[in-house]
């Protein structure tokens, strides 16, 4: 509700200037609220199940497979992220292309001349044809 007077709007005014001098002058009553809250049971944690017999989030995982343009590939593209990165994009050349030249863009070190050796390389080994299967990994600490 809008107040139509200004005595209405100072009505309010007072009534707000009232309220916060009153929250102020009464401290006990915060500390009261946070000593329950101290006081509060802890609530009972579930162990998180997960297989043991999986690598730890994080683990260094395989690199790019062998071939002529691994080691391009591993200067290229290892700087910035995994090989799985690469296989999970099942791209066709035209599509490599484009990814090569915008990683490059964005600083990847992809020399001129071995550009054309790069894209070979990943479309035999990550083209559409390429089945990826993610890696399944435990939390940190377990």
């Amino acid at each position: 509700m809008i107040p139509r007077s200004p005595r209405a709007g100072a009505a309010l005014l007072a009534i707000f200037g009232v309220l916060l001098l009153v929250g102020d002058a009464s401290p006990g009553l915060a500390q009261s609220a946070k000593k329950k809250k101290r006081r509060a049971k802890p609530t009972a944690t579930r162990t998180p199940d997960f297989r043991v017999d999986l690598p730890v989030l994080g683990t260094k995982l395989e690199g790019f497979p062998p071939g002529p343009g691994k080691a391009t590939a591993d200067q290229a593209c290892l700087q910035c992220h995994s090989a799985s990165m690469s296989s999970q994009q099942r791209l066709n050349d035209k599509q490599w292309l484009r990814e090569i030249d915008k990683m490059a863009g964005w600083g990847a070190p992809v020399p001129a001349d071995k550009k054309d050796e790069l894209l070979a390389y990943l479309v035999a080994h990550f083209g559409p044809d390429n089945r990826f299967e993610p890696v399944v990994t435990r939390p940190v600490g377990k």
